[in-house]
C-alpha cells in the first residue's frame, strides 16, 4: 500500500522530538517538554532496571543519550534525504527480530523502518521489552500518524515483507535458513577491537575504559582485544582501566562474572592483570568473557592490516586514540554510532527501500 499519512518532514520532526525529551530526561538539557512524555521513558527505564540485572539505571540512562545526538532535526533531515526522493513510499511491514545485549539495542533499525515509510513489527527480546515501545508511546503521541506503524511481539510470526534479524552464530545460521523466503538483513556476533601504540594519556585511556566497560562490556561495538606494541608495558593501560573498578563492582552479575573469571585464571595458572574489577590476559583470541580483556602483540602497524582484513566479518568496529590507526575511530566514540554506522557495515536503508 502506499503510505500517504506522513511527509518526511512530518517523520523528521515526530524523532527530532523524542529526541527533545530524552535529552530532558537524560540530563543534557531543560527544555520545556511535555512532563507525559517524559515520565513514560522515566517508567522504561525504571522497569528495565528491575527486570534485567545488567540495566542498571545509569547505563540505561547511558544509552538512552547516546541517541540524543543523532536525533537532531537537521542530521536526521540530511540523512533521510539521501535516500528519500519522494515522500510517498509503497510500504512494507518488517519485521525486527533484536538482541538484548544492552539498552535500546534495536532503537536504529525502529528508525529506519520508521522513516523510510516502512512499517515495524518488532520481535522484542525478553530481556530489553520496555524501552522502545516506550519511544514508540511517545512519537505516536508527538505524531499521530504513527499510530499503528509500531507493533510489539514476543512470538515468531510470518504475516511480513522483510526481515532484519540479529543473534549469536548459532542463531543467525538458524535465521538464515528460518527467514530464507523473505528478503533478509541477518547480522551475527561481532565486536569492537583496540589498536594502541604507546604513550597514550589519561583522557585517551579513560576514553578507552567507555569503549570496554560500557554496558558491561556486552555490545557488539565494545572493545574485547587490545593490540599492543611489543615494548608496551600493560600495568600502564591496567591503571587507566582500574579507575572504572568502582562503578563496575556496583554490579553484582559483573562482579559474579569477574570472581568466576579469576578463580578460572588461578586454577589453571594463567598470567593476568587484575585491575581490581577487570582481568588483562594474553590471548589471541578477539572475543572475551564478561570482566576480561585480551592483550595480543603486535610487530607494525602494518602488520596488523592483513590480520583485519582477512578477520573483517568479526569486526564491528576499531579503535584508536584520535582514531590514529586507519580506519579507525577514536577512543571513547565506539558506543556513540552516528545515522550512518550501520551494524555490520550493511547499509540497512537500502535494504528497506530495494523493492522486492
Amino acid at each position: 500500500m502506499i503510505n500517504r499519512l506522513l511527509s518526511l518532514n512530518q517523520r523528521v520532526s515526530a524523532f527530532a522530538g523524542l529526541g527533545r525529551v530524552l535529552a530532558v530526561v537524560t540530563g543534557q538539557d531543560d527544555s520545556v517538554v511535555d512532563q507525559r512524555h517524559c515520565a513514560i521513558i522515566r517508567e522504561a527505564i525504571e522497569q528495565s532496571a528491575l527486570h534485567n540485572g545488567w540495566f542498571t539505571m545509569q547505563m540505561v540512562s547511558r544509552a538512552l543519550s547516546a541517541l540524543v545526538p543523532m536525533l537532531d532535526a537537521s542530521l536526521l533531515l540530511a540523512w533521510a534525504s539521501g535516500y528519500l526522493q519522494e515522500d510517498q513510499v509503497i510500504q512494507e511491514r518488517v519485521l525486527v527480530v533484536s538482541a538484548g545485549n544492552i539498552p535500546a539495542v534495536g532503537f536504529h533499525d525502529w528508525l529506519c523502518v520508521l522513516m523510510s515509510g516502512h512499517s515495524y513489527l518488532g520481535k522484542v527480546s525478553s530481556d530489553d521489552r520496555f524501552l522502545i515501545p516506550a519511544m514508540a508511546r511517545v512519537v505516536e503521541e508527538l505524531e499521530p500518524g504513527f499510530i499503528g506503524s509500531s507493533v510489539f511481539t514476543d512470538q515468531i510470526v510470518s504475516d511480513f515483507d522483510k526481515v532484519i534479524a540479529t543473534g549469536s552464530g548459532n542463531t543467525s545460521r538458524y535465521f538464515e535458513y528460518y527467514f530464507s523466503r523473505w528478503p533478509h538483513l541477518i547480522r551475527s556476533n561481532r565486536t569492537g577491537i583496540a589498536v594502541l601504540r604507546g604513550g597514550e594519556d589519561e583522557p585517551e585511556l579513560n576514553a578507552l575504559a567507555d569503549d570496554i566497560t560500557l554496558y558491561y562490556g556486552l555490545g557488539c561495538r565494545n572493545v574485547s582485544a587490545c593490540f599492543i606494541p611489543e615494548n608496551y608495558d600493560p600495568s600502564v593501560l591496567c591503571e587507566g582501566l582500574a579507575r572504572r573498578s568502582a562503578e563496575l563492582i556496583q554490579c553484582n552479575k559483573w562482579v559474579n562474572n569477574y570472581d568466576y573469571q579469576k578463580a578460572l585464571m588461578l586454577i589453571n595458572n594463567q598470567p593476568f592483570y587484575d585491575t581490581g574489577a577487570l582481568l588483562l590476559r594474553y590471548h589471541t583470541e578477539w572475543v572475551t568473557p564478561v570482566a576480561v580483556i585480551n592483550l595480543i602483540r603486535y610487530s607494525t602497524p602494518d602488520s596488523l592490516r592483513q590480520e583485519f582484513i582477512s578477520k573483517a566479518s568479526a569486526i564491528q568496529c576499531v579503535v584508536s586514540a584520535g582514531g590514529w590507526y586507519e580506519k579507525s575511530i577514536p577512543f571513547g566514540t565506539s558506543q556513540q554510532p552516528g545515522l550512518d554506522d550501520y551494524a555490520d557495515g550493511v547499509d540497512t536503508m537500502l535494504f528497506l527501500l530495494a523493492k522486492k
